[in-house]
C-alpha cells in the first residue's frame, strides 16, 4: 500500500476554494447536478447530448465542428451525443451543400418537444441560481464572464496557430 506524502513535503498548489477557475466548474457541475435526476433517466438523454440540443435549438443548421469550437467541447463528445439524439429521433443531420463531409444539424419535431420540457425548467434554475445576485450585479457578472470566455477562445485559438 503507497504511503500518504507528508503535508511539509508536498501542498496543493492551487486552493480551490480560492480558485476563481474551480469555483466556476463547481458552480457548472451544481446546476447541471439536478439534470440526471429529472430528466436525464426518464428522457434517456446524456447531459452532453442536452447541451448539443440547446446549441442546436438556439443556432439551428450549425455544424457538429462549429457546435464543438462553440460550446468548448471536443469534437468527438459533439459528435456521439449528436448521434445519440438522431438515434432517438430528436435530431436531424444535412449535408452540406458545399461540403457534403459537413453535416448541419437541426432539431426534429421531437427534439423540440424534448427540449421544450427541459427548457423550462431550466430557464427556472437559472433564476434561482443567479437571483442570489442583485439586477447590476448580475449584468456585471455576465459582461465578465463573457469577457473571459471570448478572451479564453483567443488564447485557445493562438495555442492551435502557434
Amino acid at each position: 500500500m503507497a504511503k500518504p506524502s507528508t503535508p511539509a513535503r508536498h501542498r496543493a498548489r492551487i486552493r480551490t476554494r480560492r480558485s476563481p477557475f474551480f469555483q466556476l466548474l463547481v458552480l457548472a457541475n451544481l446546476t447541471a447536478r439536478p439534470f440526471h435526476e429529472r430528466f436525464g433517466r426518464r428522457l434517456r438523454m446524456s447531459l452532453s447530448e442536452w447541451r448539443v440540443l440547446l446549441v442546436v435549438a438556439d443556432r439551428p443548421g450549425i455544424t457538429a465542428q462549429d457546435l464543438a469550437d462553440y460550446i468548448g467541447l471536443d469534437k468527438m463528445s459533439v459528435s456521439r451525443a449528436a448521434r445519440g439524439l438522431v438515434a432517438r429521433g430528436r435530431l436531424a443531420r444535412r449535408a452540406s451543400e458545399r461540403d457534403r463531409r459537413r453535416l448541419h444539424l437541426s432539431l426534429t419535431a421531437a427534439g423540440w418537444r424534448v427540449y421544450d420540457e427541459i427548457a423550462s425548467s431550466g430557464m427556472g434554475r437559472e433564476r434561482a441560481v443567479f437571483g442570489a445576485l442583485p439586477a447590476r450585479e448580475r449584468v456585471r457578472f455576465f459582461d465578465q464572464l463573457t469577457r473571459l470566455v471570448e478572451s479564453t477562445r483567443k488564447l485557445d485559438s493562438r495555442k492551435r496557430i502557434s
